[in-house]
């Protein structure tokens, strides 16, 4: 029941209520439950999302009242119109998005077939955007690849963008499993593009964090002292630091990695909800370096259509994240993009703008060697001082 009118949901005996919703697209949060008795007398407001059909037996009815005044299935993605790709029998992913007219009150749903051609076509007009956007005209960008998908749309992005004259320099790194699975794949997409390719060894990332190169692996480290958390984490720190040294090596401020848009919402959506200002994107100043994220605003289902056949190497080489941050929200991010076609764009979009009015300002912090966004708790700096520290030789 909503104020546009009555919808008959249908569900099997066995069937939870909370699962019928589910299954039509209703938020169990947005409704409200009314009996109708099947002896007469007046609705009455149940508590019953665990219940089965068949446990209302004594119901003539059950009233779902969607408890605001919009029309819940005015976004539903069910009734959608296909449109094929340019180049029919070459399909590699598709897209949902929606068009909403404002004037007529509906989303109208399209589902667009792409081959990898028309995928590489959508990143590269997005890459470039941002980058004649971020990176003076013939500047040197030092991009850190991984062999996946997002890297490898991104180099191919770069190498359309002939007429800015960047000089690319990719940069891999070594040191976990994954990454190192993607070194191969990395050289040959380097090789192609005729890019020199930087591979950072496992000892050169230790000495990022001043750790003897003959130090157990820093990924048992790291497990070890933050039990739970994700290597992404440190990940992503020694990714800017080698990032960050390449560049000041070739006298250039300019480094760029492969964020993509579910990455950047999913990072300023855990910022926003635990009190923190959105972080600047595309472009982000940290000490005497500028991050770009070039794929800020491409999809990781299209980057993925670009070149199927790295990404799903790189999908095969990834270990499991148990972190249940990190778990809850990716999850929520692909929530919305999936239920709401084209709004993660928007949110992507919006953010970008709060987080350029007030960029977050990085200072550097001589124990830790490197730019932090704020004051670092003591017993956290203890922590990581300690996994740093506490790195033995190995045996062997």
């Amino acid at each position: 029941m909503t104020s546009h009118g009555r919808q008959l949901l249908s569900g099997g005996a066995d069937e939870r209520l909370i699962d019928i919703l589910g299954r039509n697209h209703v938020p169990w949060s947005a409704v409200a439950a009314y009996v109708v008795p099947k002896s007469g007398g007046d609705p009455r407001l149940s508590p019953s999302l665990d219940r089965t059909l068949a446990d209302f037996d004594d119901a003539s009815e059950i009233l779902l009242y969607f408890n605001r005044n919009v029309n819940p299935f005015n976004f539903s993605i069910e009734n959608f119109k296909t449109i094929e790709s340019d180049n029919p029998g070459s399909e590699a992913t598709e897209y949902v998005y929606q068009r909403l007219d404002n004037e007529t009150g509906l989303a109208e749903s399209f589902l667009k077939k792409l081959s990898p051609e028309e995928c590489r076509q959508i990143i590269a007009n997005r890459v470039g955007d941002t980058v004649r956007a971020a990176v003076p005209q013939g500047a040197d960008l030092v991009v850190g690849v991984s062999g996946g998908g997002d890297s490898n749309a991104l180099l191919y992005g770069l190498s359309q963008l002939a007429d800015h004259g960047i000089r690319v320099h990719p940069v891999i790194l070594k040191g976990i499993p994954d990454w190192d699975a993607g070194v191969p794949r990395a050289e040959a997409l380097c090789e192609k593009y005729g890019l020199e390719l930087t591979v950072m060894e496992a000892e050169e990332v230790k000495q990022l964090l001043g750790i003897p190169a003959d130090s157990v692996d820093l990924i048992d480290r790291f497990e070890r002292e933050f039990q739970g958390d994700d290597f992404e984490f440190l990940g992503t720190l020694l990714i800017r630091l080698a990032l960050s040294k390449a560049a000041r090596d070739l006298g250039t401020p300019y480094i760029a990695t492969g964020v993509n848009l579910e990455d950047i919402v999913c990072e300023n959506l855990y910022r926003v909800t635990t009190g923190l200002k959105p972080a600047s994107f595309p472009s982000r100043k940290i000490g005497d370096v500028t991050l770009v994220l070039p794929l800020w605003l491409c999809p990781k289902r299209i980057i993925d259509g670009c070149f199927p056949k790295y990404s799903l190497e790189n999908y095969d080489a990834r270990y499991p994240c148990f972190s249940l941050g990190r778990n809850l929200y990716y999850s929520v991010v692909y929530a919305m993009q999936s239920q709401f076609p084209g709004y993660l764009e928007q949110v992507a979009r919006g953010l970008s703008q709060l987080s350029q009015q007030d960029p977050v300002e990085y200072t550097y912090n001589e124990q830790l060697g490197f730019h932090v966004e704020r004051t670092v708790p003591f017993p956290l700096l203890r922590k990581f001082q300690k996994m740093l520290s506490g790195a033995q030789p190995a045996v062997g």
